[in-house]
């Protein structure tokens, strides 16, 4: 909707006539002593109606009906940009039962300022300041971030403009073009009149934004600029050709009595919002607002327009909104959180009947965090922070029974602390499976309970101004076999036996192969049954010794590998000794005797004896498990003889039967 001179002019001459009170500014902070968990600060231009949401009286009415609450009960205390009732730029604030007393935050860039140093700790405003640690939980913010990072998220509320308050009919009607160079200094007349431009407060976001929108920063404004408290036009619009951007909101709020007044006296002097040429439209310049009823209304093709519209912000720390983080803030975030069918008590039709009434449009993204719905990041807003995030710390894994355990050596470190870990579990498809914050002292998180299947796993080092370098792991989570074995002692030349049982967790059959090895030499395979079972027979010329063998599963698609070590005792076979001998000989021969020694699966080697009585009389070597021995001559006689062998590595020793030569 159009608008020009002639209409605002009326607007403001029909709010006058209209008998509304010039009400001095009424007191808007929080009672004294009367401290709230929520506490934000910042931005002039929407303290009034944060106030309003927060339950307090403002310009008189009382809002403590719609006061906004999270699902615990924690309210908001929201502290003006300036002293209520003085207008002290130079007044503390205390936000915390026992904390310090600092200087209260006067804009945007103050209240950001602010937050950043709650968030590390540093003094407010500056070093000889005061630390201000835990003392502010959110940002009043008319504009975005103007540090990069993502320390912080800038929640849209509503949408508000930028107007320019002026003073003189001969600035009814501006263009971008003619608003640079006013503020450049090039333009110092418009329709032969003198203009006298003047700027809000460094620090202040409706003047960074306005900048910004004509193509101008602080180091290309004019020096001759005056500077003035943001959004009071009583103090800028002094003089025929004064002219000052201004919050459009603010100024519907001021001069429709709901907002404390620190413009309606410039109002009935004269003073109005231009109508502005907005760019890229041809159809002719443009009023921020209209009339209703006889209240000013914002227009919403103003507020639309991406050159002096903007969204008006809460920021946040990201972390305390991040519902994974162990930072986590709930009432933080049912008061200004909308996400998925959570929905931000801020953007309730109570509370948002509210901000219509203080000259906001109402945006269905009120309360996203979503970047593609109007959200923003941005770093700490604090000079000399290093905004180095930590590296990648060192990760180890470890697989079990459907888990994976995680440990970590901390990264090196950054200028700005560790503050958490955060270990993020995605499976084969990129889903995500779990998320984990854990303290920055923690150094090990394990996930139980998972499916079969590929998984990555990342671990992040953060500190206030963000999220690490990631150390990724990919690998296979499986169930967990189990693998035990049996064996018996067995003798040398005997086969000895491993008996293999494999088990799976969660009713998983094992199938396919267990290896048995002594050392590094594979001694035998075999084939699990049905039940997970198989007996492996092993050579029968194993050392005799106590072997202790290893037992390995490979594991299948669905299991992990598993191994066990078992002791396997070889001993010495059992000799069987016979003999073949004569039963007479000549005194004068020598007798041969014939014996044989013989082991179950091997061939003994080794010294044969033959005795008379505890004398060795004769010995003879085994070749083929057998030997003949010559006796020397006996005397004449009848004798009793035996064999004895002796053993070997592999064979016990054994003693024969006696038998009987007699020599004639």
């Amino acid at each position: 909707m159009r608008r020009l001179r002639s209409q605002a002019a009326f607007i403001a001459a029909a709010v006058v006539a209209g008998g509304i009170a010039l009400a001095s500014p009424a007191v808007a902070d929080p009672d004294a002593g009367a401290f709230r968990q929520l506490v934000g600060v910042g931005s002039d231009t929407t303290q009034d109606v944060l106030n309003a949401l927060a339950g307090d009286t403002v310009n008189g009415t009382s809002y403590s009906t719609t006061a906004v609450k999270s699902a615990n009960g924690a309210g908001i205390a929201s502290y003006d940009a300036i002293e209520p009732g003085t207008g002290s730029t130079t007044s503390s604030i205390t936000t915390r039962s026992g904390g310090p007393s600092f200087l209260r935050p006067n804009g945007s860039g103050n209240g950001r300022l602010a937050l950043s140093e709650a968030l590390t700790g540093d003094k407010y405003p500056t070093s000889a300041g005061v630390s201000i640690s835990g003392q502010v939980d959110f940002a009043r913010s008319s504009g975005g971030p103007s540090v990069s990072g993502t320390a912080l998220t800038y929640i849209p509320m509503a949408r508000d403009a930028v107007g320019v308050a002026v003073k003189g009919s001969a600035l009814d009607t501006l263009t971008a073009d003619q608003l640079h160079d006013i503020y450049s200094g090039t333009l110092t007349t418009v329709n032969g009149q003198t203009v006298h431009p003047k700027i809000p407060q460094a620090g202040s976001g409706t003047r960074k934004f306005f900048l910004a929108a004509i193509g101008l920063t602080d180091a290309t404004l004019s020096p001759n600029v005056t500077t003035v408290q943001e959004n009071q036009a009583n103090a800028a619009l002094t003089e025929d050709g004064a002219l000052v951007p201004f919050s459009v909101g603010s100024w519907i709020a001021q001069i429709n009595g709901v907002s404390p007044d620190y413009s309606k006296t410039a109002a009935a002097a004269g003073g109005h919002l231009a109508s502005v040429q907005l760019p890229g439209d041809t159809g002719g310049a443009t009023s921020p607002v209209t009339t209703v009823n006889g209240k000013l209304a914002p227009v919403t093709a103003y507020y639309d327009n991406s050159t002096f519209g903007r969204d008006v912000y809460n920021v946040v720390p990201s972390r305390a909104i991040d519902t994974n983080s162990i930072f986590f803030d709930k009432d933080l975030y049912d008061v200004f959180v909308t996400s998925g069918s959570h929905t931000a008590e801020l953007a309730s039709d109570a509370a948002e009947a509210v901000i219509a009434k203080f000259g906001f449009v109402n945006e269905s993204y009120n309360g996203s965090i979503s970047q593609a719905k109007h959200a923003k990041v941005g770093g700490l807003e604090e000079s000399g922070v290093d905004a180095s995030v930590p590296g990648a710390p060192t990760v180890k894994t470890t697989v079990g029974d459907a888990s994976l355990k995680l440990s970590w050596t901390a990264p090196a470190a950054t200028a700005l602390p560790v503050t958490d870990y955060r270990i993020t579990l995605t499976d084969a498809d990129g889903g995500v499976v779990a998320i984990k914050d854990v303290a920055a002292t923690t150094t090990s998180y394990s996930f139980t309970g998972l499916t079969n299947g590929t998984y990555t796993a990342t671990v992040t080092a953060n500190n206030l101004n963000g999220t690490g370098a990631a150390a990724t792991w990919t690998g296979a989570v499986k169930y967990t076999s189990k693998t035990a074995a049996t064996t018996a002692t067995t003798a040398y030349g005997k086969t000895p036996k491993v008996a293999v049982t494999v088990t799976g967790s969660h009713g998983v059959k094992p199938t396919g192969k267990v290896t048995v090895k002594d050392g590094s030499t594979v001694l035998g395979t075999g084939t699990l049954d049905a039940s997970g079972k198989v007996t492996i027979g092993l050579s029968n010329h194993l050392k005799v010794a106590t072997h202790s063998l290893s037992v390995s599963y490979p594991g299948t698609s669905s299991l992990n590998a598993s191994s066990t070590t078992v002791s396997l005792k070889i001993t010495k076979a059992s000799a069987s000794v016979s003999t073949s001998a004569p039963t007479s000989v000549s005194h004068t021969a020598k007798a041969k005797v014939t014996v044989k020694v013989t082991a179950t699966g091997t061939t003994p080697t080794g010294t044969v004896r033959i005795y008379q009585g505890t004398k060795v009389i004769a010995t003879g070597t085994l070749s083929g498990g057998k030997v003949v021995v010559t006796l020397p001559k006996l005397a004449k006689g009848k004798h009793t003889l035996h064999a004895f062998y002796v053993g070997s590595s592999t064979v016990n020793s054994k003693t024969g039967a006696n038998f009987t030569i007699t020599s004639k």
